[in-house]
């Protein structure tokens, strides 16, 4: 067992499989427990080869003759990880998340350079900002964000993003209500949605709630997943 996780989770350290999981900060300290671990299941195995011998030549123990035990049982769910990997929150968690915690409205920092004529923004900022910023830093605005598709009950789609403070456990879903797109897009299909936000006024309630900004979309690019499906920034806190 202790080499069997140990080896799991220096692989998960080691490799992007650990991004479904965990955000990239904690994948050294991943790395660290699974070398510990070997490094235990190791000293396991030498001091089960090294044990005294009984009076009548056999080794100590209790003599089960190398018989499996139900404890073996223990591997299966890690070999399961390993064969079959859940893949990232999408569009089904999603769609059920309660309404967001809510937030104060405050005057938010100024909005970063435009990139190539728009303003990258995680989904999570952008939706920060059009709720919460008195200042409506995001009015005149053209921006840039990148999430998957949730179709919407009433037609057309939702950009979304999961916001990750720790671990998958935690996710918080944000979505932006995309206009202007008349393409149909399929469930889970990664955007690159560049466009303008329709203004409406902030938020006065830290109740939470489920209104949705409106991105007005000027240009839509069909991307590839990134490699950290997740959003880690300060305005999902």
């Amino acid at each position: 067992m202790l080499l069997v996780v140990g080896a799991t989770a220096l692989w998960l350290g080691l490799t992007d499989a650990s991004l479904a999981y965990v955000r990239a900060a904690l994948r050294p300290a991943l790395a660290a427990s699974g070398l510990v671990l070997l490094a235990l299941a190791a000293a396991t195995l030498r001091g089960a080869g090294s044990a005294p011998a009984r009076p009548d030549g056999r080794p100590a123990g209790h003599g089960h003759g190398g018989r499996l035990g139900a404890g073996w049982l223990l591997i299966v769910p890690v070999l399961v990880l390993l064969l079959v990997a859940p893949p990232a929150l999408g569009s089904f968690a999603a769609s059920r998340q309660a309404p967001r915690a809510g937030g104060e409205t405050g005057a938010f920092p100024p909005l970063p350079d435009p990139v190539d004529g728009a303003v990258p923004l995680p989904v999570s900022e952008f939706v920060s900002r059009a709720l919460y910023d008195e200042r409506q830093s995001l009015a005149q605005a053209r921006v840039r964000v990148l999430g998957f598709v949730t179709p919407d009950d009433g037609g057309g789609y939702r950009l979304a993003r999961f916001n990750v403070f720790c671990c998958a456990a935690d996710a918080e879903a944000y979505e932006v209500a995309v206009r202007g797109d008349a393409t149909p897009r399929r469930a889970d299909q990664w955007l690159l949605v560049e466009g303008r936000w329709l203004p409406e006024p902030p938020l006065t309630s830290v109740a939470p709630s489920s209104r949705r900004p409106v991105l007005v979309a000027e240009a839509v690019t069909p991307v590839r997943p990134p490699a950290d499906r997740y959003e880690h920034n300060l305005y999902g806190i």
